[in-house]
This record gives structure tokens, sequence and C-alpha cells, in this order.
């Protein structure tokens, strides 16, 4: 049947062949009776199961479309209002069976939506943080330069310190970019992570010394326990500059967001087939509300504090990119004013394994 008959062109197609079909019962049955001389019975009764045929047909096909119309028309007023919430369609009661299929098509199509509108706000969200990224470095170094054009340049004192700070913003973008650059390498579909074994403990203290110098700024102390932890030395599975970019990532996070006079520490555990690495601190802790928000690009905890400290707001986000690449996941638990304490496992390589 022609899909795009109206429900009344379906009632004319169709009831006709209803009344011939019970007009041809109705002789059959005269003839069988032996009756056929009332022939004009058959005549009219296939003339009625017409008529009644053709409007219950039309009334069925119309009710049985309304239902779904209607449904859809529910369905976009719900996207409209939802304003990014969830949205599922169900089908009443009554016309649950009939209506399974446009439902689950319904739902698909919310889904799919939703998705569009998440993606593209995460987009505007995006680009307006990188575009406030990049501004205030830019003009700052702007204004620096300025400054010496419109001074004394003669004034080595003074162009020394403008120049040192302009050198400062421009680390800053280019530290922006590199972290955005790895973002993108990580999230490439032709990214492979390249798995090899590696010492747990030496990539750890590696990153002792990336932030010690930055810890000492801060007014941070630095300790470990990853000696008295453990026996032997661990051999872990991983992607040696990933892993260290990892470690001094979160303990960079650590320092940013520390106490005057606070501590970092990082600890190890071996559990079966894996091994644990813990960082702690007693800093300023992150609320249940940021805690699922901080692996967001840009996302800040406390910006005023991170800006001026030069964080990118993008080191989280790698960290939970490089650990998924792994197989792993990152856990956080934190209070407020008590500290943060961020945990993930690697898995470990038998010493047999390595022999």
């Amino acid at each position: 049947m022609n899909s795009e008959l109206t429900p009344k062109e379906v009632a004319q197609k169709t009831s006709p062949i209803i009344a011939a079909l019970s007009a041809i019962a109705c002789f059959g049955l005269l003839h069988a009776l032996d009756s056929i001389h009332l022939w004009a019975m058959a005549i009219l009764v296939g003339l009625v199961m017409e008529y009644v045929s053709s409007m219950l047909i039309e009334w069925s096909v119309n009710k049985f479309v309304y239902n779904r119309v209607q449904m859809l028309s529910e369905a976009i007023t719900k996207v409209q209002e939802s304003s990014g919430a969830q949205v599922q369609i169900i089908a009443s009661a009554e016309n649950q069976d009939d209506n399974v299929d446009l439902v689950e098509w319904a739902n698909q199509q919310v889904e799919s939506i939703q998705k569009m509108h998440a993606k593209d706000n995460f987009r505007k969200e995006f680009i307006g943080n990188l575009a406030h990224e990049l501004k205030t470095p830019l003009f700052n170094i702007q204004g620096f330069v300025l400054t010496l054009l419109e001074s004394d340049l003669e004034n080595k004192e003074l162009n020394r310190k403008f120049l040192s700070k302009a050198a400062k913003n421009i680390s800053r973008m280019a530290e922006l970019l590199e972290d955005l650059d790895t973002i993108a390498r990580l999230e490439s579909s032709s990214f492979e992570m390249r798995l090899e074994p590696h010492s747990i403990t030496s990539m750890i203290r590696d990153s002792f010394e990336s932030v010690e110098a930055k810890a000492q700024k801060h007014g941070i102390s630095l300790s470990h326990s990853i000696e008295s932890a453990i026996e032997d030395e661990p051999m872990v599975l991983c992607g040696g500059s990933q892993m260290r970019q990892v470690l001094v990532n979160l303990m960079g996070n650590s320092i940013h967001y520390g106490k005057p006079e606070g501590s970092t520490h990082v600890a190890l555990s071996v559990k079966d087939q894996f091994v644990e690495i813990v960082i702690e601190d007693d800093g300023i802790g992150i609320s249940e509300e940021d805690q699922v928000r901080i692996y967001e690009r840009f996302y800040r905890v406390d910006r005023s504090r991170s800006r001026n400290s030069g964080g990118s707001g993008l080191g989280l986000a790698i960290v939970k990119h490089i650990l998924e690449a792994h197989g792993q996941d990152i856990e956080v638990a934190s209070k407020i004013g008590e500290g943060t304490r961020f945990s993930f496992h690697l898995q470990r390589i038998p010493a047999v394994a390595i022999a």
C-alpha cells in the first residue's frame, strides 16, 4: 500500500474490497440456503458493509496517526523545554504496544539532539575559555612592550624588569599551547600508547625533581614513602614520558592548591597485579560540586589562585586522558579545608617476566 495515502484514501480503497467480499459471502450463503432469489439483500449487505467499514477504517487510521503525531509533538515540546536536561519519551498505557517502535525512534532522536546540544555548548565554552586564556598573557605582553617603547630604553634595569615579565607571559602561552597539543594527540584516533616496562619509583623521583623548585617557591614540603612501602622496586607497564607527565601534573596541582607551609605526600603500594600510586596533600580541598568537573578543560577550583600561579587549567584533563589510554581510572577524595587525595593504578610486571 502506498505510504503517501491519507487515512480517507486508505478507507476508500479498502472498503470496496470488504464490501465485495461481504456480498460474495452473502451470495454464497443464499445459494447454500437455496434463496438465491434474494440477491437484492446481498447487494444491500455489501453496500452497508462498504459504508460501515469505510467509516471504521478511516476512524481507526486517523486515531492511530493522531496518536503518533501527538506523541511526536509532545517529544518536540519536551526537548524545547528541557534546557539541556535529560528527556525520555514514554507512550501512554493504552497506546504502549502500538507505539513501541515510534517511542524507540523518538528517544533515539532526542538523544542525538541532546548530544549535539552538549557538543555545541562544549564548543562554545571551550572557545570562550581558550580566548580568555590567550587574551590575558597577550594583553600583558602588549602592555609591557608599550611601556618599554614609551619609556627610557637606556634604563637597563627597567628594560630587564618588563622583558622578564613579557617572557613569563610568553612561557605561559607556550605551556598552554603545548598542553592543548598534548590533548589533541591523546584524542587522535591514530594515537597509540606505547607501553613499556618502567621503574615507578624512578619516575616518582624524577617527578619530585621537576616540581621541587615550584614547591619551595610556594612553601610546600614534598615527601614520599616509596622505599619504606615496598621491598623491591616494582616495574610497571606504561608510557614513560606520559606517566611522568601524570605525576608532575598531579604534584603540580597539589602545590597550586596547597596551603602556606603545607605538604604534598606521594605513597606507593603493591596490590596483586597492580601498583597503586597516591598523591595526597593538606591543601584547600575540593567541594563535591567541583569534583565532578575538575577533569574538564580550563576548569579551575580557584580561578584566581591558579591563574596567578600560571596554571593552564588543562593539567587534570591531560591526566585523565593519559590514564584512560592506559585503561585505568583516576579517583579523587577531598574535603574542603582538609586536603585532597588522588589515586590511580598501573599494571605491575612480575620480576620473572622481566628476567
